[in-house]
Order: C-alpha cells, then sequence, then structure tokens
C-alpha cells in the first residue's frame, strides 16, 4: 500500500480527509467502539465510519488462519469470512478480540486515488526484491481485468531470473529497462489473421496493462511497458508455443529514485482541453 501515518484510534479518524490507518489490538476495544464502529457490513469488510478492515490482507495485519476470525465460516482460498455465511455479527472490535492481540490495520478510505495519481513509468529499479505475496496480487488484479465477451485470451510468463530478464530486454529497442527489473509480467495472447481479433486481444490487454500498474503502484512497486518486436527470440525465451505470441511487457520494481507518491501536476492536457461535454 501507498505510506500512511499509523495513529492510535480516536473519535476523529473517521474523518474522510484522513489517509491514515488505525492500528488496534485486543486490548483496545473502548478506544474503537468510541471512534465510532459499526456493526459488519458485510463478510470481509468492517468500517470506522468511512474505514475498511481488511483481516486477510498480509500488509494491514493478517489475524489468523481461516476459522479464527469468529465471523462465520471462512473461505479456504481467502482466508475471509464466506459470504454465505449467516453470522456476520461483530463490530471491529469483536474482530480484534478475536484476532489473539495481533496488530489489524484499519484502513481509512480507500486508496485508487493515491494509486492513479502516484503511477508513472519507472525505467529505473532498486535491487530490491518484490515479494512473492505482492507479485501474487499484482497477478491477481491482472487475471481480474475486463475481457470483451469475458474470452479471456491472455496468458501472463512472470520472469524473475536475472539472465532471462536480459535476454528479454534485447527483443525491442526500447525494452533495456526490462533487465534492470525486480520482475517482469510477459502478456501473451494468440496468434491470429484476424484483424478484428488481434484488435480485441489488444485491448483487452490494455486493461490488464494499466490493472497491472495500478495494482503495483498501490504497493509502492514501480512499473513500465515495453513492446516486442523479435516475436521468434521472446517465443524461444519464454518458451512459448508456436500458436502464442508475448505482446507486451510489463516490467515492475521499487523505484531506484524517488519513491512513488501522488503526483499534484502531472503533465497532462488539462481537463478543460481534452473533455467535451455533450458534444464536440
Amino acid at each position: 500500500m501507498l505510506p500512511h501515518a499509523l495513529v492510535d484510534a480516536q473519535p476523529e479518524v473517521g474523518a474522510r480527509d484522513l489517509p491514515v490507518r488505525v492500528v488496534g489490538r485486543r486490548d483496545r476495544r473502548d478506544e474503537l467502539e468510541a471512534a465510532g464502529a459499526d456493526e459488519l457490513a458485510h463478510a470481509g469488510e468492517a468500517r470506522l465510519g468511512p474505514a475498511r478492515l481488511h483481516p486477510g490482507d498480509r500488509r494491514l495485519g493478517r489475524p489468523g488462519p481461516p476459522g479464527e476470525l469468529g465471523l462465520g465460516e471462512a473461505s479456504t482460498a481467502t482466508g475471509l469470512p464466506d459470504e454465505r455465511s449467516t453470522d456476520h455479527s461483530g463490530t471491529i472490535a469483536d474482530l480484534l478480540l478475536g484476532g489473539g492481540g495481533r496488530d489489524l490495520d484499519i484502513v481509512v478510505d480507500m486508496e485508487t486515488w493515491d494509486a492513479l495519481r502516484a503511477r508513472r513509468n519507472v525505467r529505473a529499479y532498486s535491487s530490491r526484491p518484490i515479494a512473492p505475496e505482492d507479485l501474487e496480487r499484482i497477478l491477481e488484479a491482472a487475471r481480474r481485468s475486463p475481457s470483451s465477451m469475458n474470452q479471456q485470451a491472455w496468458d501472463f510468463v512472470v520472469v524473475t531470473d536475472r539472465d532471462r530478464l536480459r535476454e528479454l530486454a534485447g527483443t525491442w529497442r526500447y525494452a533495456a529497462h526490462v533487465e534492470g527489473s525486480a520482475a517482469t509480467i510477459a502478456l501473451v495472447t494468440p496468434t491470429s489473421d484476424d484483424r478484428e481479433a488481434r484488435e480485441t486481444f489488444q485491448f483487452d490487454l490494455g486493461q490488464v496493462t494499466m490493472s497491472i500498474m495500478l495494482a503495483a503502484a498501490d504497493l509502492g512497486i514501480g512499473s513500465s511497458h515495453a513492446s516486442v518486436g523479435d516475436q521468434a527470440a521472446a517465443r524461444k525465451i519464454l518458451g512459448l508455443p508456436e500458436d502464442r505470441e508475448c505482446t507486451m511487457l510489463i516490467a515492475l520494481g521499487y523505484p531506484a529514485g524517488r519513491a512513488l507518491e501522488p503526483v499534484a501536476h502531472p503533465k497532462r492536457r488539462t481537463v478543460a482541453d481534452v473533455v467535451h461535454r455533450e458534444r464536440w
């Protein structure tokens, strides 16, 4: 997640303009309830005013294995309460009490807007590796992307081996940054001579690319895309079958320079210049 201050639970923390986390422990029931914890709205999500609690998130303080949440049956896939469970009673404080005293973070407000404003093309990366669970989250975002007719005509090849990254960097003259990335995701589609199919694949992969980049930005991880010019080389490096081609490379890594943070004044045309209302 993008950096946020850690503060004690106080009544005023419900304000929508505070991009903070409220860290609670089992011995702080009174403070949490004084802050206005509501009943659990639905499975996997609790509210403190505008806040959301994500009990299955590693960075937000996982409260324990499935079954320890005390909020109905836990999903074995996510560790969150199963949405089919009828037992959705309990406040944030109750969840904390069931967490064995471990820290749980309550994230005030959604951070989508921060991630959108912080994302920028990053082509110089530090040597810090990406944690496997963070890479899995980025891949999950890719998998969930919209797809025309839900055909999902894509596959993702994740590359972290340094020698293979170096080889991939040679498949396009503007892909040098791939070599220094912590990981690169190769976006793969079926080969096709049908123009409409190819355009559909490209449109879908555009959505995948943005999903990957926003999920990465949310974790403080930089990203930048690259085309693939030498398909024969890419197919050999990635071990692709003959009926598949690598359409795009998405390089990922923590920025070597300034960290990701919302950009106040991006180099973009103004809203007045690009937006036409009702008609041109």
